[in-house]
């Protein structure tokens, strides 16, 4: 079905009778505005206000993809080719994970923690690059590395560097087989949000990201759903300067776990951190 008028009024009209049920209103709005944005460069007051003006057939055939791409429940972050995150934009595309609020929690913590010295740094799963690339942006001296198995991840993050203008070092590499050794004692920070969700969990998932996002970033065997998290937590111990702090996403299912896990491997100072929803979501530990 495409858009019978080229009135703004109408536009909003079809846009809402065709997302809903699918979406709650509060959503149908929230993307009513970010295209209008995104493709008119108009705030939500001016579509209001400019109700009766018609708009391009380039325009319509944007609203018609982009309405088609939501009933198929495409993140609206894919659609538009960007996302927000800690103040700054990012490029994402179906090859890397759309950044979430939550991760802004985990940036946040570790700019707080270190704004004071120039730390040398080391991401493990960039995906978009918004971790490091934020990090470098609100801690200028420091020195950012990060690495992710995905070739088509790095050459994201490379994108969203250039885009928000830091300079990182990029790395295709396998954490779990790295064919490039780190030097021992040599980083004073790993940080890394990797794959935590159990494949058991993907029926509680909406469509919008088990369809369209990148499954490699996501999930871990049920049988040991901490597997990555061992795996960093013993490269952090070989190579982080004493003192060194490692600090993880996690899943909220496993909060105590991972905490022990960190403890019983000797790492000090472990502090298991909730997200503003509550949910156990940051840790940190030191050497």
């Amino acid at each position: 079905m495409q858009i019978a008028s080229n009135k703004i009024k109408d536009v909003v009209r079809f846009f809402r009778e065709q997302l809903n049920g699918i979406y709650d209103a509060e959503e149908i709005e929230s993307f009513i505005g970010l295209c209008f944005e995104e493709y008119m460069g108009l705030k939500r007051v001016d579509i209001v206000i400019n109700g009766e003006r018609t708009m391009s057939e380039s325009d319509l055939l944007k609203f018609n993809f982009a309405i088609k791409d939501l009933k198929k429940e495409k993140p609206i972050q894919q659609i538009l080719g960007k996302a927000d995150f800690y103040g700054l934009k990012f490029y994402v595309n179906e090859h890397v994970l759309i950044p979430r609020p939550e991760t802004e929690e985990l940036v946040d913590l570790i700019i707080k923690e270190n704004k004071g010295f120039n730390p040398i740094i080391m991401d493990i799963g960039t995906g978009s690059g918004c971790i490091p690339i934020c990090l470098k942006k609100n801690i200028p001296n420091a020195v950012v590395s990060t690495m992710d198995v995905s070739e088509k991840a790095i050459e994201v993050a490379r994108k969203n560097a250039e885009l928000n203008q830091v300079e990182i070092n990029f790395v295709v590499d396998d954490i779990l087989n790295p064919s490039q050794q780190i030097a021992p004692n040599s980083l004073d920070i790993i940080v890394s949000n990797p794959p935590y969700i159990r494949i058991s969990e993907k029926e509680e998932m909406r469509k919008n990201v088990l369809e369209h996002e990148p499954h490699l970033a996501l999930f871990v065997y049920n049988d040991d759903p901490l597997f990555f998290y061992k795996k960093i937590a013993n490269l952090a111990l070989q190579v982080l300067k004493p003192d060194g702090k490692v600090y993880f996403e996690i899943n909220e299912n496993f909060g105590l776990e991972s905490k022990q896990m960190l403890e019983n491997k000797g790492f000090k100072n472990v502090l298991l951190l909730k997200d503003l929803s509550n949910k156990n979501r940051i840790l940190r530990g030191s050497i």
